[in-house]
């Protein structure tokens, strides 16, 4: 991601309805992940700091990593949370060390990325669980893919399969942003047949707006302790180490 990304990012993270929803779902998920005993959480491409505060409120340990200086910068404002530069091709981190990865929304930005799931494999201790979530459907592609510099999107059996083929065992998986799914590719197509130039899909927003899609997709993060849905914008998979 360019910096003009990470600015934008930081300047809508805490009310932008993708942003504040994505953490809502975080949010339901942790309390009935089988964590080891005060685990330590590495949140990685934290970006600005989207889900440090919501993480450490919840009484965890956590560290937040990012290739980009720029982002670190953002993030560090207001906060005192730990942090490293770093990325997801090589972690800065002990083997065995890690109780709790977050990865949200970063795998799709790396080259090799079943390298990345050995990274994460490794950094966990035995036990230790891996909160994965990236774009899903190739025929999605949009202005935020190009912004934010994605190298794909994934089919859900893609992503199980990676982290099966590196040993993990998978806990859930469901695609999710499925209420908003045909509204996004409707938008997506209509943006690049009308050639519209955009600096970021972020910026896309009203109060109106976002007040609509948060509330659409406020439902989701609930009906997800219950449900599997069929498709969506985005795939959640919760992982453990074998």
């Amino acid at each position: 991601m360019n910096k003009t990304s990470h600015d934008i990012e930081k300047r809508v993270e805490g009310f932008h309805w993708w942003f504040s929803v994505r953490r809502n779902l975080l949010r339901s998920i942790l309390p009935s992940l089988p964590l080891p005993l005060d685990p330590l959480v590495l949140d990685i491409g934290c970006g600005t700091g989207s889900n440090l505060k919501l993480l450490r409120a919840e009484g965890l340990s956590v560290i937040g990593l990012d290739h980009s200086l720029h982002a670190l910068s953002l993030a560090k404002m207001n906060t005192q949370h730990s942090f490293i530069n770093g990325d997801l091709n090589k972690l800065p981190i002990h083997s065995g060390s890690i109780g709790l990865i977050i990865a949200m929304d970063i795998l799709e930005h790396l080259e090799n990325d079943r390298r990345g799931i050995r990274e994460c494999f490794q950094a966990l201790k035995r036990g230790g669980i891996l909160v994965l979530t990236v774009p899903a459907f190739k025929w999605l592609w949009g202005i935020q893919d190009l912004v934010t510099q994605h190298k794909r999107r994934y089919i859900k059996k893609e992503v199980l399969n990676l982290l099966t083929l590196e040993g993990f065992e998978i806990l859930k998986s469901s695609y999710f942003n499925f209420f908003l799914f045909f509204p996004i590719l409707l938008a997506r197509r209509a943006t690049h047949l009308l050639r519209l130039k955009i600096r970021s899909e972020n910026e896309i927003n009203s109060p109106l707006l976002n007040s609509l899609l948060k509330g659409i997709f406020s439902l989701e993060p609930y009906l997800l302790k219950y449900f599997r849905f069929p498709f969506g914008v985005s795939i959640l998979c919760i992982a453990r180490k074998r």
